[in-house]
């Protein structure tokens, strides 16, 4: 794709643009429309067109530096260059005037130019001046760490799901508590700066997106603590609450209450990473809103700051404990809960059906809502807080049902949702919980596995809860659902258990995958249909994508026309001209069939197209048809078929995937940013969808908001009515301005384009950047991986998730390329700022497994390092590359020498540092934070003599094997210690060996100390690790032929990163059919041991590259121990090198699980198992709250299993006759 994609220069002559923006939208981002009709009057005036390249040259600086904040702050830091680049366009003006031959519209656009460029070179001296005071002002209100100005900080805020931009924010702020709100807002409106809050950056609309300059956002994840479940009396009952911060993620609020059998019933399908406050805010809604209704009709409190610093409590009165109906009457009470007194300012009384329409399940259309805060505003009126939601007691039992739909409409899946819920409306034993539905498009997008024996793809999908607390009736009710939709040509699939329920669910989560192709953009709007009118909505998105289809079909068409004609006349084809006739007359023939059949959808769909006749195939006609008639001309063939398939990329598509028990409808049109014309094209295919809804009886707003992306669907007197509100309660206009508000000027709003950043692949190239570029174009900015992620911790104000990272690397990316299209070299200053993204990493690719589209950022880290390293950008830290050094040794007494010169001294200095300034912290990390940052944690002792000293073994060419005599052996295993478990903690290697030794297993160890690679790798040595691999698999192979007739099945290792680096050895094509092994998951699958559960607890850290591949934790832990441990989540911070080469990073993540630990074990003192010899140690180092020994599992088992003298005992019976010396 990227090689058949252009630059359209009709639309884009402004360079440097990499975004969705024409130069029309640039010209009036900066000047007016008067600026726009001089340039139009000029341009049929061009001679030269040498003064519009200058001009356009000004723009295009402007442009790429107001968007891109890493350009911003290096001009801000280098004012050499600052002033460079401003002496350069005032001599490009100077140009420009001398050649305007006294044309009045030249001198006026110079005029203009002017202004713009004193504007914008001022900025720059009052962007340092407002930053010391904004920090100044703000730092009085909250913690100064928590104000941030950099650029990946400000980037992660630019933006939400969408990628849609307008400005990005002055600052961001993230207070550690609510009571620190008020003072923000009022310290902001003092800096005279704008407001906008923000949770976990899900929204569709770009409800949170920055469009004025002057912004600071508040981001609220800090406050994410789930404070409790209490009972209150509410309408004469009493009703179960859960109180919950802004910030906290609603997945987390969601398991914290199943824990406590309750159910949260708000549940938007960005539950991953949304937040309360959002949720608020948009009225959000999810699967559980058939049932339960959305955030309103489960909320019974919460707090939202107001423009005047004031907290507010909103309260409803005598909740009902269940969803509103249109014959209710809701009230809110609002009080200052700041005075204490319990005083109502105000009561806000609704009916059901000024929260939604009538026959809608959703509706968020009503944004006044009657003057009540918070709710549905997309915060514009304050700052939510804290909130209470009711909760529900679970059902004992569910159905889930996965219902396929065949044939080649969507119409029947659509009938089908109307049966089923007309079958659930009248209540009884049995309830509809949910029902989600998803079309072929999805299907295709998020490789969908059929669950029938079918061979044709599923024109929809329908999944299906069914709940209650009468299993009989639970059962009938699962049968009728079947029964109700066997007439339209479906296939029913009931789980069998709850496990196999949530496989049916996981589809559901992935549905983000449909942008890929058009590299992560996509239009996605929700609409509300009446779900009887849910047949004619799905009959007109099929006419609309055949529509679609039929006019890409046109376009297509016409091109080859004019391809075959160019052909014809140059003669370069070589192909006789009868021949070129032929086929164009062929294809004429079939465009104007095209034409006819497009003319024929305008009444409607006809019967034949519904029930999939084809009566124009483009696809076997003219596509398959042209190699055939063609054959032997193959750089003819080659050019239509670069031609066909950039045509075929700008077909519209629309996806439909549905909340389908309340009728809202989400509709996704994948779009290329850097297609002008099919992005109109896409965004008039949206205003038809939104028009269609209205004509149903439906609405534009379902859960997504309005902010930037529906404003022009909104009636006028719905936006007046928020207005009028808006004008009581924040009359400043301090909150989230220019949101809602319909004279918005909406052709300021732009997205990135991945494409357009690879038309400028020789640069990318030349700079070892275009697969980097590559591996991150399909993000689709779910957030998904912020849950898995080590480094987003936003209590320790640490956003490095990967979706972030990834808008920075894009950002840092156009910085490189800039700069390569504007200096007289390729620069790669910008390189650095890579180092900050992939220091933020442990590499544990845990994001990958929920990403839609499978980008793991532990891969692109590595890249990262490596490029950094190539280009000599990668930061020399001397404690690291010592580390470095001393892995690659082999021999002895190197070995030996660093093991007590490092290890044993150098641990013990850390350790005595570390008392001695711990008093003393404070003052210590003003003064040296580094070295300070260092010392946080001790050390543990290490530093014991190795096996190969206590046995002597220091020759090269020595490998050795261990055999227990006094046993029959039971198999050969090698066992390939690496560097932790043999010099770290050398007792890791030999507890291997032992257990091992005295269950009968022969054991092959390898010459020397050796390390597998990972360390010089993780550390971007790509090229030495790659070495270091060779020569590990070359002696492997030598030693793998002389024994041979050990017949070795497994190989094994006590380390996680080993295991990866193992991996890429093909340790089965080495020794013949091995398989690689953890030394614990390989005695508990060959049961060489077992005991019987002793009741005690135990904790286990998992390991980011945990090596527990085959049974997984729980299972190996239940076959050695007969129990399963405690599992105590997130990275210890150790992350091999990770400690050394940034502590003030470690230290974050040792905080955090140290916290993890506290909570599950809240004495002083606590004992935690682990895989990997570097988690030893960084557990080890926590000693604040708790103090933790940390114990490597196979250690803990030789103690279990072989008594407390297991080592002194190993070592007699091997030293006296279990070990053989072998030269190769």
């Amino acid at each position: 794709m990227r090689r058949i994609m252009k630059k359209d220069f009709r639309f884009r002559e402004i360079p440097y643009n990499y975004t969705s923006f024409s130069d029309r939208e640039i010209i009036l981002r900066y000047f007016d429309s008067e600026m726009l009709d001089i340039l139009e009057s000029l341009r049929a005036k061009r001679v030269t067109g040498r003064s519009a390249k200058l001009l356009f040259e000004m723009i295009g600086d402007i442009f790429i530096i107001d968007r891109n904040p890493y350009i911003f702050n290096d001009l801000l830091e280098n004012r050499k260059k600052l002033r460079r680049l401003e002496n350069l366009h005032a001599a490009r003006l100077s140009i420009i005037a001398r050649g305007s031959g006294g044309n009045p519209l030249v001198e006026r656009m110079v005029e203009k130019t002017r202004v713009l460029q004193g504007e914008f070179f001022g900025r720059f001296a009052a962007e340092s001046r407002f930053r010391a005071r904004a920090l100044r002002a703000l730092g009085r209100e909250t913690a100064r760490s928590n104000v941030h100005f950099t650029a990946i900080h400000k980037v992660a805020h630019a933006t939400d799901a969408t990628d849609w931009r307008v400005e990005y924010p002055a600052a961001i702020a993230y207070p550690d508590s609510a009571g620190e709100v008020p003072g923000i807002v009022l310290a902001a409106w003092r800096l005279g700066l704008s407001l906008i809050p923000r949770g976990g950056g899900t929204g569709l609309t770009g409800g949170a997106v920055p469009v004025m300059r002057n912004t600071l956002v508040l981001n609220m994840e800090k406050l994410d603590r789930v404070l409790g479940i209490q009972t209150v009396t509410s309408g004469g009952a009493e009703v179960p609450v859960v109180r919950v911060e802004a910030g906290a993620v609603t997945d987390d609020v969601i398991e914290y209450c199943a824990r406590h059998d309750y159910i949260f019933a708000t549940d938007p399908t960005s539950a991953w990473a949304s937040t309360i406050g959002g949720n608020i805010a948009e009225n959000a809604g999810g699967k559980k809103c058939v049932m339960w209704g959305t955030a309103i009709d489960n909320l019974y409190s919460f707090l939202i700051v107001d423009a005047a610093g004031r907290t507010l409590e909103v309260t409803r009165r005598d909740h009902p404990h269940r969803k509103i109906e249109p014959g209710d009457l809701v009230v809110f009470d609002v009080r200052d809960a700041g005075s204490g007194s319990g005083e109502v300012l105000k009561t806000i009384t609704l009916s059901g059906t000024d929260v939604r329409r009538k026959g809608l399940g959703k509706d968020i259309t009503n944004k006044a809502l009657g003057g009540l805060p918070g709710v549905q505003k997309e915060g514009g009126d304050g700052i939510i807080v804290s909130a209470c939601f009711v909760l529900y007691r679970p059902f004992a039992f569910r159905k889930t049902i996965c219902l396929e739909f065949f044939g080649s409409d969507l119409v029947n899946a659509a009938r089908a949702i109307v049966d089923i819920t007309a079958a659930f409306r009248d209540g009884g034993t049995a309830f509809l919980t949910a029902l989600e539905h998803f079309d072929e498009k999805y299907v295709l997008a998020i490789n969908y596995r059929n669950k029938s024996a079918r061979t044709e793809i599923p024109k929809a999908v329908l999944l299906v809860d069914v709940e209650g607390n009468d299993r009989d009736a639970l059962d009938k009710a699962g049968t009728h659902v079947l029964d109700l939709v066997r007439p339209y040509n479906t296939e029913g699939f009931i789980a069998e258990s709850d496990a196999e329920g949530a496989l049916f669910w996981k589809d559901r989560k992935n549905l983000g995958a449909i942008a890929r192709h058009t590299n992560a953009f996509k239009l996605n709007e929700d609409v509300v249909i009446p779900l009887e009118r849910l047949p004619e909505f799905a009959d007109y998105i099929e006419r609309l994508n055949i529509e679609k289809e039929i006019a890409n079909d046109l376009r297509l068409t016409e091109r080859i026309v004019e391809f075959l004609l160019t052909c014809k006349r140059s003669g370069k084809s070589g192909a006789p001209e009868a021949k070129l006739d032929a086929f164009a007359h062929r294809v004429t023939e079939i465009r104007d069939r095209c034409r006819g059949c497009l003319a024929g959808l305008e009444g409607g769909l006809p019967d034949k197209d519904r029930d999939g006749q084809i009566l124009v195939s483009v696809e076997e006609d003219v596509l398959g048809a042209f190699p055939k008639s063609f054959h032997g001309y193959a750089e003819l063939i080659r050019e239509f078929e670069t031609l066909a398939a950039a045509e075929r990329t700008r077909r519209i598509i629309i996806a439909t995937h549905m909340h389908a028990g309340d009728g809202n409808v989400h509709v996704n049109i994948p779009v290329h940013s850097n297609d002008y014309l099919m992005m109109r094209e896409a965004d008039e295919t949206a205003g038809a969808v939104m028009r269609e809804a209205v004509r149903l009886g439906g609405v534009v707003s379902g859960e997504h908001g309005i902010g930037l992306t529906k404003l022009k669907y909104i009636g006028r007197e719905v936006l007046d009515a928020y207005a009028a509100y808006k004008r009581d309660a924040d009359p400043g206009n301090l909150f989230n301005p220019g949101k809602l508000d319909p004279d918005f000027p909406l052709h300021m709003v732009y997205t990135p384009s991945f494409n357009l950043l690879e038309l400028e692949a020789f640069i990318l190239k030349a700079a070892d950047i275009e697969s980097l570029s590559a591996s991150i174009a399909a993000c689709v900015r779910c957030g998904k991986c912020k849950s898995t992620c080590n480094t987003h911790y936003p209590r320790g104000t640490m956003f490095y998730n990967p979706r972030n990272k990834i808008l920075g690397v894009a950002l840092i990316t156009e910085a490189v390329l800039y700069d390569a299209q504007t200096s007289k070299s390729l620069s790669f200053r910008h390189f650095k700022k890579l180092r900050e993204i992939s220091d933020h990493c442990t590499m544990c690719h845990k994001c990958s497994v929920p990403c839609p589209v499978k980008i793991d950022f532990g891969n692109i880290t590595l890249d990262i390092r490596d490029l950094m390293f190539q280009r000599r950008k990668a930061k020399f830290k001397l404690v690291t590359w010592l580390t470095l050094y001393y892995l690659r040794r082999r021999g002895y007494y190197a070995n030996k020498f660093f093991r007590l010169a490092l290890l044993k001294a150098g641990y013990a200095a850390q350790r005595t540092a570390h008392y001695a300034v711990k008093p003393v912290r404070a003052l210590a990390g003003a003064l040296a934070p580094r070295t300070t940052a260092m010392l946080k944690g001790r050390l543990p002792r290490s530093g014991d003599r190795t096996l190969r000293e206590l046995l002597g073994i220091k020759g090269s060419g020595t490998f050795c094997v261990f055999e227990n005599p006094d046993v029959p052996v039971k198999g050969s295993v090698v066992y390939f210690p690496g560097c932790g478990s043999e010099r770290m903690f050398p007792e890791i290697s030999i507890a291997t060996i032992a257990l091992l030794y005295h269950a009968g297993v022969r054991i092959v160890i390898l010459p020397e100390y050796l390390c597998c690679g990972y360390p010089l790798l993780a550390n971007g040595r790509t090229a030495a690790a790659d070495m270091k691999s060779y020569e590990n698999r070359v002696m492997m192979h030598r030693i793998a032929d002389m024994l041979g007739y050990m017949e070795i099945r497994h190989v094994l290792v006590s380390c996680g990163t080993c295991f990866e680096m193992l991996e890429k050895y093909e340790i089965e094509n080495i020794f013949n059919g091995a398989a690689l092994m953890d030394i614990n998951e390989y005695l508990a699958s060959e049961g060489l041991y077992s005991s019987v559960r002793n009741g005690l607890k135990i904790l286990y850290h998992e390991p980011c590259h945990t090596p527990l591949k085959n049974l997984g934790a729980s299972k190996t832990f239940e076959s050695l121990f007969g129990a399963s441990p405690v599992m105590v989540p997130r990275c210890c911070g150790e992350g091999g090198t990770l400690a050394l080469s940034t502590p003030e990073i470690s230290n974050l993540l040792r905080e955090r699980k140290a916290a993890g630990i506290v909570r599950e074990s809240p004495g002083r003192r606590c004992t935690v198992l682990t895989t990997c010899p570097s988690c030893v140690q960084g557990l080890s180092r926590i000693d604040e709250g708790t103090r933790v020994t940390a114990r490597a599992l196979v250690v803990y088992a030789a103690e279990t299993f072989l008594g407390i003298g297991w080592k002194k005992q190993f070592m007699r019976s091997v030293k006296k006759k279990g070990v053989e010396k072998i030269l190769y």
